[in-house]
């Protein structure tokens, strides 16, 4: 049973809403010694595991498919293309209204092209260039030996999280071209990767992947190690890095492609995988994660409604406004999206 999976994707979508709730706090407030400063961090910081856990829990789902390729192709395209194309143009035309930009009809056709309309909507484009791989990953992962798994996990690991520490640390850019294992890639291949490792003693599901080394118990409490770290590096981090910038915010540490987000999603991965399956679905839990897809493009528009209202994260101290605002926006958003998906059409772009 994929309990787990379905749960992992609900917790992915609160911290997505966390990470732009409480980002504007964290990363526009000068005064990042105050309380609500380190507030604003701890939130951003919790949920910048985020985007790679959709991007593993779509390496699992996906590449433990055995589909032909252009079936799989025309599958994906049907189910992203539309709800896609729909969310940027509403997000252009709302732009259009609420800040003139697009400020023509050539303009908007043009923001289509280049991405993302609006500044959560990168993640549609991102996507769809894995959905591409695909293909070509099927027949590999379903060969390949742990050895090269760990091989390809580790020239990922040189072309992400080493390349930005020299990059970003030491001002040193590393001359190789790293084409097949940069950005999302090695999240997805991971998701796959750790979605089939079994615990100590465990049939082996994937006969090239091996078994991890530890029980089921020693599993997850390592795992909760590895979030409690990621998170406490990456706020921490920021803290130091944005001192060391003469207090001007320095991003480095919730880029997604960090050691400290990349242990912090392996964490929760691995943690749900083992812990989130103890009882069956609640309705809502079905409900919230098939309309996980919707809430992603539609809670920055409620986010900007609870704003116009006067309500927002810095209204009260971020300690309590923070969470109540992400509660909000999630609840809204959630309803907004079951009635979309109510109607003839709702379903097909949600």
């Amino acid at each position: 049973m994929l309990l787990w999976a379905d749960r992992l994707r609900n917790l992915a979508t609160l911290l997505v809403i966390a990470i732009h709730v409480a980002g504007p706090v964290a990363e526009e407030t000068a005064q990042i010694d105050s309380s609500g400063w380190w507030v604003g961090n701890f939130w951003d910081s919790l949920g910048r595991a985020s985007v790679p856990l959709f991007v593993m829990l779509s390496g699992f789902l996906l590449l433990g498919k055995d589909v032909p390729t252009f079936d799989f192709l025309k599958k994906r395209t049907a189910r992203i293309a539309l709800p896609a194309l729909f969310w940027l143009v509403v997000y252009s035309v709302y732009n259009h209204f609420a800040h003139n930009n697009p400020a023509t009809l050539g303009d908007a056709v043009k923001g289509l092209i280049n991405g993302p309309v609006h500044y959560h909507l990168w993640f549609l484009y991102l996507i769809i260039g894995i959905y591409l791989t695909v293909p070509i990953l099927l027949p590999w992962v379903k060969q390949a030996t742990e050895r090269e798994y760990l091989y390809f996990f580790g020239v990922c690991m040189l072309g992400t999280w080493i390349y930005k520490v020299l990059f970003f640390v030491f001002d040193v850019s590393i001359g190789l071209y790293f084409e097949l294992f940069t950005n999302q890639i090695g999240h997805f291949v991971l998701g796959y990767y750790l979605g089939n490792k079994v615990c100590k003693g465990e049939t082996p599901m994937v006969p090239g992947i091996k078994p991890w080394p530890f029980t089921g118990v020693q599993l997850r409490r390592y795992a909760f190690f590895a979030i409690l770290a990621g998170v406490l590096i990456t706020a921490a981090g920021t803290y130091i890095a944005t001192k060391w910038n003469n207090g001007v915010f320095h991003k480095y540490h919730y880029d997604y492609l960090t050691f400290n987000v990349g242990l912090a999603a392996i964490g929760w991965f691995v943690f749900a995988q083992r812990s989130f399956n103890g009882r069956p679905l609640l309705d809502v839990e079905k409900e919230l994660a098939g309309a996980s897809f919707g809430i992603y493009f539609i809670h920055v528009l409620v986010m900007d409604w609870w704003s116009e209202v006067g309500y927002w994260h810095s209204k009260y101290h971020p300690l309590g406004s923070i969470p109540v605002t992400i509660a909000l926006v999630l609840i809204m958003s959630f309803t907004a999206v079951l009635i979309i998906r109510s109607t003839a059409w709702g379903r097909k772009i949600t």
